[in-house]
């Protein structure tokens, strides 16, 4: 039974809880029962623990028992009911070693790889008594300041003792281990893993589960690269864990391409604050109005031909931008098209896009091809058709604006004013640029001030472009 809420008393098991963890062992609630405090400090103290760190069990110890002492109204009521002693049964059994002792907290390699050895010899002393038939030993680093040692052992007969002494057959240079049975659980350690030893080999001695391995990637003890050879081991499963694995490269790697992108646009975002504006287009005003928000059977395209440099794509983006505010949408998609026949509108969503750029269309009747589907007809289109659709997508451009640019060296450009479907304005929009889309900014000119010679001392000021002006000196 737990506790109420007693902050004294939770205080004692707090510093209680800071020194079982420093000798490996599970803490308890703050307000957890009385017998599981007093079990703890038991196991704690029967550790080899720096003075320190049993001066402050014992001091928080008589703490906590005088807080239950203040609390019970008649302090000769009948006597509490002795825990029965611990119980220890098991055929497979993992033990951890923590010690303040100078070999655990030595940083020399030699003294560590010297304490392991020691630590082999003494889990082989064992055999004969306990009948065991595989043993695993690691060392580990647990802190900065010292290290400590795990043993598996497997057993061919159950172990089973009660009472204090139970594990004193275990202790190793004086060391007492933290007992867990039947299963090797896995803990967070910090540092590199110092050596290691088994005569148990996996796949040899015994089978391999394949929950283990996905366990121990959880945990981060296995890279994917080595969690993958071992589930081919494994064989069973392995398909779903190398599909699992590669979705999450996948993820990852796109994820990296995302970060990468935001990482160059925010630095380039006093940039933006550069770029000048854009001319006033009747063409461009006219297909914007079609995207009001009401409801159409059809819209037309905007198609924008022009050479190099002459900001097509910066135009088809600020109208995209701003039909986007007027359909209170927060983006737009652009995607590339050269001379691909089909077009890759697997990220657009209705709920976020205003509308499409078409960039660099390599091909004037493209927009023919496709037009039933960039018209934004109320219909449902499925894109990456194939055989069995399995990789297929539903989308609809109905009420969302397309913009399709053009270069100069695209195929069937005429046909945008000669063939019967595209030169129909209400179908393709088309704007034919000679020039740059964004205004140039006015140059400031310099003015040549001349004295003029008369009373008032007023300057007469010459602009660049006005006709030059010739003084004759010699005729006064």
């Amino acid at each position: 039974m737990t506790q109420g809420r007693r902050p004294e008393r939770a205080l004692c098991v707090r510093v209680l809880n800071r020194v079982a963890r420093k000798c490996g062992l599970q803490p308890v609630a703050d307000n957890a029962a009385r017998a599981k405090v007093e079990s703890l400090a038991a196991d704690v103290l029967a550790r080899d623990l720096l003075p320190a760190d049993v001066e402050a069990v014992n001091n928080s110890m008589q703490k906590y028992q005088a807080t239950f002492e203040a609390a019970v109204p008649n302090p000769e009521g009948p006597p509490q009911p002795v825990a029965s002693p611990t119980t220890y049964k098991f055929q497979a059994v993992q033990l951890t070693y923590n010690s303040s002792a100078a070999a655990f907290v030595s940083q020399d390699l030699v003294e560590l790889e010297a304490l392991f050895e020691r630590f082999k010899v003494s889990l082989a002393s064992l055999r004969a008594s306990l009948s065991v038939i595989g043993v695993s030993a690691t060392m580990e680093r647990a802190s900065p300041e010292r290290v400590h040692l795990h043993a598996y052992l497997h057993l061919s007969k159950p172990f089973h003792r009660r009472g204090a002494d139970a594990l004193d057959m275990f202790k190793f240079e004086g060391s007492s281990p933290h007992v867990e049975q039947n299963r090797a659980s896995g803990k967070a350690y910090i540092g590199a893993v110092r050596f290691n030893f088994s005569d148990w080999p996996p796949f040899q001695a015994y089978g391999v589960e394949g929950w283990w391995l996905d366990n121990l990637l959880k945990a981060g003890k296995l890279e994917r690269h080595v969690y993958l050879r071992l589930a081919a081991q494994v064989t069973v499963g392995c398909q779903k864990r190398l599909a699992d694995c590669r979705a999450a490269e996948r993820f990852e790697h796109d994820l990296r391409v995302q970060e990468a992108v935001e990482a160059v646009d925010a630095a380039t975002g006093e940039l933006q604050q550069a770029i000048l504006p854009m001319k006033t287009f009747d063409v461009v005003e006219e297909f914007i109005a079609c995207h009001d928000g009401a409801a159409r059977f059809r819209r037309p395209i905007l198609a924008i031909v022009g050479g190099t440099r002459l900001g097509k794509s910066m135009l088809a983006v600020d109208i995209l931008k701003r039909i986007a505010g007027c359909l209170n949408l927060p983006s737009f998609l652009e995607i590339t098209v050269e001379d691909s026949e089909q077009m890759d509108l697997a990220d657009f969503d209705r709920g976020q896009h205003a509308g499409v750029i078409l960039d660099g269309v390599g091909d004037a009747y493209f927009l023919k091809r496709n037009r039933e589907v960039l018209q934004g007809r109320p219909k449902i289109v499925k894109g990456a058709r194939s055989a069995t659709n399995v990789y297929s997508y539903k989308y609809s451009f109905c009420s969302r604006a397309v913009v399709a640019t053009f270069d100069l060296g695209a195929s069937n450009l005429t046909a945008l004013k000669s063939d019967h479907w595209l030169q129909n304005r209400n179908n393709v929009q088309l704007l034919w640029l000679e020039a740059p889309v964004y205004r140039q900014p006015s140059l400031p000119t310099p003015a040549a001030d001349v004295w003029n010679g008369s009373e008032d001392g007023r300057r007469k000021r010459r602009w660049i472009g006005s006709p030059a002006r010739v003084l004759d000196f010699g005729a006064s």
